[in-house]
């Protein structure tokens, strides 16, 4: 995720979804791809076996 540019309010959306304050639902339309983005970024690098 580090390697893309995303906007620091896109980010703090992504980050409250994933600790379960908000949906991507409740995300405003004009960034929801972007935080939909770093969502499936963060769930890869999850998903990933760590060396």
């Amino acid at each position: 995720m580090l390697d893309k540019k995303f906007s620091a309010l896109s980010a703090l959306y992504a980050a409250n979804v994933i600790d379960g304050g908000r949906t991507i639902d409740e995300v405003p339309a004009i960034i929801r791809p972007q935080v939909q983005e770093i969502l499936d970024d963060s769930k890869k690098e999850d998903a990933a076996p760590q060396a």
